[in-house]
């Protein structure tokens, strides 16, 4: 009887903890261990999508579910924040693939043609990586359509950063486009392009508003 006791109670502990969890995970506001998207993010990527390079298409589910994974998203309070938050996504991809490549690198024979293309790849995201660091920063510094107090950025120049950034992740794209054995990188490269292309067009509205 008292082993039924102690199981029973054991059991109803159980339940509690899982119910209050259960309910400090719902007012949270996650969803699946991502935030919830808010009514300003969810009208940032619709606005984006609408107004985003016919090159690309970048969607509004995509646009979501890329802010999504940061946590800071629910937080955002204009598309400079969003912008950050898309930035800082971007150059931990680069990161990564950088990685990737240095790995390779180190394994291909020197002076082969994919030693070249990796070399190639190599050098455009270590530059990517600063230029995004330099995007980060007139994100920062913005004050404002009129500059705040004139030392802040132009409004041109936050959508402009974000060009050359994918610039050069194209670059390394055109490089190893029919290079056999680099399709992943490849691939990665377009996903990587294509999280540049989203930042463009969250800033978007940035472009010509200096006035």
């Amino acid at each position: 009887m008292a082993i039924a006791q102690t199981t029973t109670i054991f059991f109803s502990a159980i339940i509690i903890v899982l119910f209050s969890s259960s309910i400090v995970a719902h007012t949270s506001g996650d969803v699946g261990g991502m935030p919830k998207a808010t009514d300003f993010m969810t009208a940032a990527c619709k606005n984006a999508s609408a107004n985003c390079d016919e090159e690309i298409h970048i969607t509004e589910k995509f646009c979501v579910s890329t802010l999504r994974a940061d946590n800071r998203s629910h937080k955002a309070k204009d598309l400079r924040d969003l912008a950050l938050i898309g930035i800082d996504i971007l150059k931990a991809r680069v990161v990564t693939a950088n990685g990737k490549v240095q790995e390779m690198l180190h394994d291909a024979k020197k002076g082969t043609s994919m030693a070249r293309h990796l070399t190639v790849c190599k050098l455009v995201y270590e530059a990517t990586i600063t230029i995004t660091n330099v995007c980060t920063t007139l994100l920062k510094d913005y004050r404002g359509p009129n500059g705040g107090d004139n030392d802040g950025p132009a409004s041109d120049d936050l959508p402009e950063c974000v060009e050359h950034v994918n610039t050069l992740i194209d670059y390394c794209g055109y490089d190893i486009l029919h290079v056999s054995g680099l399709h992943a990188l490849f691939n990665e490269n377009r996903e990587m392009s294509r999280l540049a292309y989203l930042n463009i067009a969250l800033l978007g509205p940035y472009r010509h508003n200096n006035s």
